[in-house]
């Protein structure tokens, strides 16, 4: 069972955004099911450096036509990628120290942050890019 589905609503109708959030839901659901088997540690550091290393990646990209576009929004939306890797960042810090969190605790984060972020930010970014006629 999946932590998050990806649903039309998720979409900002902008077509590299989008694949790149199917790709970080599905990071997140793998996340999940490997806490769920409770898999040693180092898969599990492994699997979540894979996830922060493609979030970065993806900000990047949104925030590549943010100051090509001129996003209005652009220096909120940066900090709040700053804020979401500073918490991902932590996230690899406690599990490289040994500690376990569950599904329950900093993990469940882990999925609430992409959607969130994808509702509160990206549809706005997505909305204003679309009347830049990229799509």
């Amino acid at each position: 069972m999946s932590a998050i589905d990806w649903k039309d609503e998720h979409k900002v109708n902008v077509v590299e955004i989008d694949r790149q959030h199917q790709r970080i839901l599905e990071l997140v659901n793998q996340l999940h099911q490997l806490i769920d088997a409770c898999v040693e540690k180092k898969e599990l550091l492994r699997n979540l450096i894979v996830l922060v290393e493609y979030t970065r990646m993806h900000f990047s990209t949104e925030e590549k036509l943010m100051k090509q576009h001129n996003f209005p929004g652009r220096l909120i939306h940066q900090k709040e990628h700053r804020t979401l890797l500073k918490h991902l960042d932590s996230l690899i810090a406690s599990v490289s120290n040994g500690n376990s969190p569950t599904i329950y605790s900093d993990y469940d984060v882990s999925s609430d942050w992409a959607i969130l972020h994808i509702l509160e930010y990206d549809r706005s970014l997505g909305a204003f890019l679309n009347s830049q006629n990229i799509f």
